[in-house]
């Protein structure tokens, strides 16, 4: 995207509405606030003016006012993900994914060997894409993806999931967990990053991470360091911790 351009606001309103689905105001500013792109009078400008066009629309949902891609919105900028039909479905989750993707964003702003952020859209869009040609296929993606690159240029990813109920006992150890250990196992720089509210769903997601060690035993205990659940409380500082020490995005 050319930032240059005098209606980059806009454009970046529109293809933040595209990747994440909803945002609410707030998420908005915080957006632009990371790397100071446009003041926060800006954004509320171009909001309306967005409205107005009929290229974006609003409700509000308890304490949210959220904004989402009229198809309007969704056909001015080549929109190449589905629009949803009904944007406040799951809002709950879609605004706290938003929120630890900011929150990324900001403990990660100017970490040099960041490439990349990938949306669930967009990694869903791509693995559709490559198994367009396979029945039955199920799809298992993260939240979202941190990309960074080592130091020979390969690509690290740290993958992130948001966890704010529980799934089935028999999708956590039939599905998601062996799918996870699968790719660390093959990458052995990536990170799965689990992050919950609820004190619950860790001592669940905790017991499967204990299960699932013992079932592989020792010799994959470096896997298992790799695969983080952490509370909210726990997310701001370990992250931090993380991104200092991880040798593989840390090179000169």
């Amino acid at each position: 995207m050319d930032y240059t351009k005098k209606d980059k606001t806009r454009l970046i309103i529109l293809c933040l509405l595209h990747e994440l689905r909803v945002i609410s105001v707030q998420q908005l500013i915080d957006f632009f606030q990371i790397e100071r792109l446009s003041a926060e009078s800006t954004v509320y400008k171009h909001l309306n003016l967005l409205k107005t066009d009929g290229l974006i629309a609003r409700s509000k949902n308890g304490m949210h006012t959220f904004y989402y891609l009229t198809k309007e919105g969704h056909n001015y900028i080549g929109g190449y993900y589905t629009l949803p039909k009904v944007p406040e479905y799951n809002l709950q989750h879609h605004l706290q994914i938003n929120d630890y993707l900011i929150k990324m964003l900001e403990l990660c702003n100017k970490h040099p060997h960041l490439k990349a952020v990938v949306s669930e859209r967009r990694k869903v869009y791509e693995v559709k894409d490559e198994k367009k040609n396979q029945k039955g296929v199920k799809y298992f993606v993260p939240d979202f993806i941190f990309m960074f690159l080592d130091s020979i240029g390969r690509e690290v990813e740290w993958q992130f999931e948001i966890e704010l109920t529980l799934k089935t006992k028999r999708r956590y150890s039939q599905g998601v967990f062996p799918k996870y250990i699968k790719h660390l196992k093959n990458y052995e720089d990536a990170r799965l990053i689990y992050v919950t509210p609820s004190s619950i769903i860790k001592e669940e997601l905790d017991m499967f991470k204990e299960y699932f060690i013992d079932k592989e035993g020792d010799e994959y205990k470096e896997v298992f360091d790799r695969l983080h659940v952490f509370s909210a409380e726990e997310f701001e500082s370990e992250l931090k911790r993380l991104l200092e020490k991880d040798k593989f995005i840390n090179w000169e």
